[in-house]
């Protein structure tokens, strides 16, 4: 049956040998032998793909060494052959089968890749918000921009993590960093420059309810110390972190 021919092909194009061989059947006789006209196809495809994996996971690339992690796409494009005709999109939940702490190398390279891609958003700056009054800041509803994202992790991976991405933008952490662990903000910039931050783990969680639609105060309860409220909104408002949308001004 057709399907079957087109399964076959599929899994040949991601390196199935079983794939491989039930499609050379199927194949008309030409210049080129069939075997090798198949396997110059299935191993132009897989290779493209494997590259297209390096160059969103470079972390993982460098972690593994080129061969391993060859080895490692063409296990996830067996599983995962890509689902949209668009290669920017592929990749997603690569690496999280490897071994620790690849799996938190792989978000944090996942993240970087979204937010380059990300959709563009109109940003809301601090002199925007001036000339709210005191009692009117409490509801607003500041979203971060699509290009934002927030990962945890220990704090001295996410720092070498920053550390060996020479192509992302290191802001500097607006608040002291103590403990074990921290959160990652990765975003794009209005430069389209990708950068990150690193923040205490509260910071983190305040971001995500801002992200989920909580107002300002009810986010700010998620923060250990009421104090670190403005380095953070600072760092979200100078950075064009915080989405203009139609309702971001308006209170509860």
């Amino acid at each position: 049956m057709l399907i079957d021919l087109q399964r076959a092909m599929l899994a040949a194009c991601y390196g199935d040998p079983a794939g491989f061989s039930a499609t050379l059947p199927y194949l008309a006789p030409a210049s080129v032998a069939m075997d090798k006209a198949l396997y110059i196809h299935t191993a132009t495809v897989t290779a493209a793909l494997t590259q297209v994996l390096a160059e969103a996971y470079p972390s993982v690339t460098a972690a593994l060494g080129e061969d391993a992690f060859a080895d490692a796409a063409r296990t996830h494009l067996r599983r995962h052959p890509p689902e949209q005709a668009m290669l920017s999109a592929y990749g997603a939940g690569f690496g999280q089968d490897l071994p620790a702490p690849l799996p938190v190398l792989a978000r944090l390279d996942w993240a970087t890749h979204l937010a380059y891609f990300a959709a563009d958003a109109q940003t809301v700056t601090a002199d925007r918000l001036a000339h709210l009054p005191p009692d009117a800041v409490a509801g607003l509803r500041l979203h971060p921009v699509p290009s934002a994202s927030i990962l945890d992790g220990p704090l001295a991976l996410l720092s070498d993590w920053q550390g060996a991405r020479p192509d992302i933008v290191a802001v500097l952490p607006p608040l002291p960093l103590a403990g074990p662990d921290a959160t990652a903000l990765i975003w794009r910039g209005p430069d389209l420059l990708v950068a990150s931050t690193l923040l205490p783990p509260d910071a983190g969680t305040f971001i995500a309810a801002l992200a989920a639609g909580a107002d300002l105060l009810t986010a700010a309860g998620h923060l250990s110390d009421g104090g670190t409220l403005p380095p953070i909104l600072a760092l979200l408002l100078s950075h064009g972190l915080v989405a203009a949308t139609e309702d971001e001004l308006l209170p509860c």
